[in-house]
């Protein structure tokens, strides 16, 4: 099993500038980590390749009904030293994590996460391993609607 994270880089000379890092072993998801906790990186878009597509059909890239999109909407982050992670699939409405109290908003062009939802980046690293393996919501952390 593996997911592919995509995240853009915050670079004042390249306003394209992103990255991108496809996860297969346990071990990955730490390096992932590490990288988004680089200044400058944002949070990433994370596709597991095991998952089941579906059609578009509101159109979200192309008309409606032409392409096939993933079955899930995953985004990760680490920012002022916690981890954040959102998640939303057919059975999942659209979910932070609940986290400390004390961890602040994150928002970026793609994703905002709230005050209170980011944990420890080795809870989000466990969460993260348990999606590789099971490409299912992550049930080792506690979930809040967004």
């Amino acid at each position: 099993m593996s997911f592919t994270a995509v995240w853009p880089i915050n670079d004042e000379h390249d306003a394209d500038a992103a990255d991108e890092m496809t996860v297969g072993a346990p071990e990955d998801v730490d390096t992932l980590l590490t990288r988004l906790a680089e200044p400058g990186a944002g949070p990433a878009v994370i596709e597991h390749q095991d998952r089941e597509l579906i059609v578009d059909t509101e159109g979200l890239l192309g008309a409606p009904g032409t392409t096939e999109i993933p079955d899930h909407d995953v985004a990760a982050a680490i920012h002022q030293g916690f981890g954040y992670l959102t998640y939303a699939d057919p059975e999942h409405d659209y979910s932070t994590l609940r986290g400390d109290p004390a961890s602040p908003e994150y928002r970026s062009e793609y994703v905002d996460f709230p005050a209170g939802a980011g944990v420890p980046p080795e809870v989000l690293a466990t969460a993260l391993k348990e999606f590789l393996t099971t490409a299912a919501r992550p049930s080792s952390v506690t979930w809040q609607a967004a």
